[in-house]
């Protein structure tokens, strides 16, 4: 007990700028973090008036936030539905349990005092009021991850009036749903630099909706539909350095972007996935057969066929890029040997 006690004095006495230090290295390693009492930065507070004076008056410990509010059920994931289940469900939630929420996540964002955000919204029970709750610190949003919920009133105003928006992440978004959304993506400030709808197919219709925001982008992760969309992606964002993409390729298409050379001076790390039964529909057509990045650094390229490998080191020696690391599924000895220098990496 006497130990203890002395361990208490100890801490008590440390300069509030080693204190700070620790309360840093004590966030939970997620991305964002929740308001629960029993995890930092909130559990700091619990501990004694001192710590909590010093942590409410740390802004960076309450920059990063996952909003889930979930209210009598309302705001859980809703089956297919048309467009008009956008307008709010009729079904009734507890008031004062929103107004706890409210308040929880409002005195969390004020500690933030001014500093850039970066939020999560997974589950909440109405964009109105979660955009009322919000609107005071949208100035300070520089990274939003949104899910876009039926029956919960329409998710455009979340991406209203947004000056400082770095990053979106749309964590689920149907086909339906990108006409609706194509008007609030594309009018994004120029601050836009990341843009993730990993989740959402895109054909060449659906990428050109969201104009101009792609011409300030320098990393996108996106699915896409045909071998056209890749190609159309690569002239909508010319400041493109990062692209991950799922290739979800249903049908062979003729288009004149095989006919030529398409080249992209930008992009240094390029990540595409082929399903399948894309590997097998594309075969022998291959973006690579006519792609150029001669800026290219790194590469990961899964579910290849033989067709593609061979296509594959064709576009190296093409695109005389200065390739660092090559993640892929087979023929590690043959680029091994093309690039002795390369990282080759088979997963």
């Amino acid at each position: 007990m006497t130990f203890h006690t002395g361990l208490g004095s100890a801490l008590w006495r440390l300069p509030t700028e080693v204190i700070t230090q620790i309360f840093h290295r004590c966030l939970p390693e997620d991305e964002y973090l929740t308001p629960a009492s029993n995890l930092a930065p909130m559990l700091l507070t619990r501990i004694c008036r001192p710590w909590r004076d010093v942590a409410v008056d740390m802004p960076g410990l309450w920059c990063r936030l996952h909003v889930d509010i979930n209210i009598n059920g309302v705001g859980q994931e809703d089956e297919e539905v048309d467009d008009s289940d956008w307008e709010e469900s009729d079904v009734e939630f507890d008031d004062n349990a929103w107004q706890r929420a409210a308040f929880c996540y409002n005195s969390w964002l004020k500690r933030s005092r001014g500093r850039p955000l970066s939020l999560v919204l997974r589950r909440y029970h109405s964009t109105k009021l979660l955009g009322n709750l919000l609107q005071p610190y949208a100035n300070q949003i520089s990274s939003l991850s949104i899910r876009i919920l039926r029956r919960v009133g329409k998710p455009q105003p979340l991406l209203k009036d947004v000056p400082a928006l770095r990053e979106l992440v749309i964590l689920e978004m149907k086909g339906p749903d990108i006409q609706s959304m194509a008007q609030s993506i594309s009018q994004l400030p120029s601050t836009m630099r990341v843009l993730d709808v990993m989740k959402s197919p895109f054909d060449m219709h659906r990428l050109s909706s969201l104009n101009p925001v792609w011409a300030h982008l320098t990393q996108v992760k996106i699915t896409l539909l045909h071998p056209d969309a890749f190609f159309h992606l690569l002239h909508l964002c010319p400041n493109l350095s990062s692209l991950t993409a799922a290739a979800v390729f249903g049908y062979r298409r003729t288009s004149d972007s095989f006919t030529h050379t398409n080249t992209h001076t930008n992009i240094q790390s390029l990540d595409i996935d082929y399903t399948t039964d894309s590997a097998m529909i594309l075969n022998p057509l291959s973006i690579f057969d006519t792609l150029s990045l001669p800026n290219l650094r790194v590469l990961k390229a899964r579910c290849l066929t033989p067709v593609h490998h061979k296509q594959l080191r064709k576009f190296f020696v093409r695109s005389k890029c200065p390739l660092e690391r090559l993640v892929t599924d087979r023929e590690r000895a043959k680029y091994a040997a093309l690039i002795p220098s390369l990282d080759v990496v088979v997963t």
